[in-house]
């Protein structure tokens, strides 16, 4: 029997169950728009996991729909799971999915998701977001949370999604425009989940994966939210052993982790050096270990100068 996405054979079920059953980064926020948490995407997925299971005999309808997807970026792909998992669902119907609005020749914003509730018979603006930050400095507060590139923010992002993204169905001109395409918006949801990787303190003194969540992270996190740990290079050498095995996590395995039973490339943490020394691979480089014997399974692994080294 299933019981988690881990368990599902093939890499695109597994993404698929992830995303709908993971919990989410941040707990109910009082901005006007609903912020699910935990029991609310566990119910999903519990209530959908027979039809996850026939899904997981034959999936090709998902991979052909995951294949034909020109844009490749993680976000979008996340996007695309949740579109098929609601065009499948008896009680949800996509009225539109990233729908640009352009009033007068401009162009002000793109709307993920307008969703019908068959159930409460209100029309739904959703936003989704899938997101994944290494944290810096006091943990405990979200500007601290960098995305590995530093390129992105936790803070900003929230606040982005507040205050842009979730009200810009209650610009004036905005919804007048949808109510000539005839669509009336009840209210807002916002989906955002991912990871937050913690700093390595060393083994012998690194708390447990329980833990991190309650004393080092944001108080606006769910409390439950995934979590794990980044780490330098020089850290990396001295805390793993050579018979630890890793798998880069390059294309897949950013969701749910690449199960250990598909023909995967395995490599030892001389083989992981090698590869970033020839620019095989660039840092920052998130890797899965394989087989773990830890709660914890995946790991980013950046440069020792980083954060100070990129702009």
């Amino acid at each position: 029997m299933v019981t988690d996405s881990s368990q599902f054979k093939h890499q695109s079920v597994r993404d698929l169950a992830w995303a709908v059953s993971s919990p989410p980064l941040i707990s109910q926020l009082a901005h006007g728009c609903i912020w699910p948490e935990s029991r609310w995407y566990r119910s999903l997925a519990e209530e959908t996991l027979p039809w996850l299971i026939s899904l997981d005999s034959d999936p090709a309808e998902l991979d052909e729909l995951l294949a034909r997807q020109k844009d490749r970026r993680l976000g979008k792909y996340f996007e695309m799971l949740w579109f098929y998992w609601l065009s499948h669902h008896k009680r949800y119907r996509v009225v539109e999915k990233n729908l640009q609005i352009i009033i007068d020749g401009e162009t002000l914003g793109e709307i993920d998701f307008i969703v019908f509730d068959r159930v409460t018979k209100q029309t739904i603006h959703w936003e989704l977001a899938v997101k994944f930050y290494l944290g810096v400095g006091d943990t405990c507060e979200m500007s601290s949370w960098y995305g590995p590139n530093l390129h992105d923010r936790l803070d900003i992002k929230v606040q982005h999604l507040i205050y842009h993204q979730s009200l810009i169905i209650e610009d004036r001109r905005v919804a007048r425009w949808l109510q000539q395409q005839g669509i009336g918006i009840d209210g807002c949801a916002v989906i955002l989940k991912g990871r937050l990787y913690y700093p390595w303190v060393g083994s012998s003194s690194r708390p447990s994966s329980g833990s991190l969540s309650s004393v080092m992270s944001p108080p606006q996190c769910a409390p439950d939210h995934l979590n794990s740990y980044w780490l330098k290079l020089s850290q990396f050498d001295d805390e793993f052993d050579s018979n630890q095995g890793f798998v880069p996590l390059i294309n897949k395995g950013w969701l749910e982790k690449i199960s250990t039973l598909s023909e995967v490339e395995v490599y030892s943490k001389v083989s992981i050096f090698e590869t970033i020394c020839n620019n095989k691979m660039r840092l920052p480089l998130q890797v899965q270990l394989y087989k773990p014997h830890h709660s914890w399974d995946r790991v980013f692994l950046v440069d020792d100068n980083w954060p100070d080294n990129m702009t």
